[in-house]
């Protein structure tokens, strides 16, 4: 029994220390991402107004375009067709332009108190992506009861809701960090802008967002 002991004591070390590892670093990253949401909480008007943006696009952009025939690809009403479009835009938009705020907190100094904390720096993206979300989230939330007011054929299946909060996690995580790489890049917000334009106008517009791929030249 010593002997045994002996054997499985040194093998258990290295796998708590993994776990102890594991555990803090989900700790810094959650520590981070509930240090961005706090903004939110304290500014809740920042979400009301990113929610008017896809409302106008699904009650004007949406409501005139439906008008006009054959837009929507098969049977399928426009609205229906649009929805997902803007739902996918939304996230886009909020997380292509969240370096501005990187630049922002570096300007202010905020950013170089993340710097030398403990935390290794892909704690700090990661948690940053992480807050995204929540932003991304709410803007679905938005956008589902919208759409269901407007009558479109919404699915609240709970396994269907899951994929999108999934999908809605990993774009606004994947386009945040990228929004953060161009952040350092060019330094300037002003910069930041002209560039996310750039990015953002064609890849919305040259995708099946608003109308089939099928239509255009």
């Amino acid at each position: 029994m010593k002997s045994d002991r002996h054997v499985l004591a040194p093998a258990s070390i290295p796998s708590r220390s993994l776990l102890t590892a594991a555990f803090d670093y989900a700790t810094q990253v959650l520590a981070v991402a509930d240090a961005e949401v706090c903004e939110l909480r304290h500014d809740p008007w920042e979400l009301v107004s990113r929610g008017v943006q896809p409302v106008l696009w699904l009650v004007l952009f949406g409501g005139v375009m439906a008008q006009v025939r054959g837009l929507a690809p098969g049977s399928v009403l426009y609205l229906d067709f649009l929805a997902p479009g803007i739902l996918a835009q939304s996230v886009l938009f909020v997380a292509i332009f969240y370096g501005i705020s990187a630049i922002w907190e570096r300007d202010l100094g905020v950013l170089q108190r993340y710097m030398v904390s403990p935390a290794p720096r892909s704690a700090l993206v990661i948690g940053k992506a992480l807050s995204l979300s929540v932003r991304g989230l709410s803007q679905a939330i938005v956008i589902y009861f919208c759409a269901a007011a407007l009558g479109v054929d919404v699915s609240f299946d709970p396994r269907n809701i899951l994929i999108v909060v999934c999908l809605i996690v990993l774009d606004s995580g994947l386009f945040s960090t990228f929004s953060l790489i161009i952040a350092c890049i060019v330094k300037t917000r002003e910069r930041f802008m002209g560039i996310g334009q750039v990015l953002t106008m064609p890849i919305f517009f040259a995708s099946n967002a608003i109308y089939p791929i099928e239509l255009m030249p």
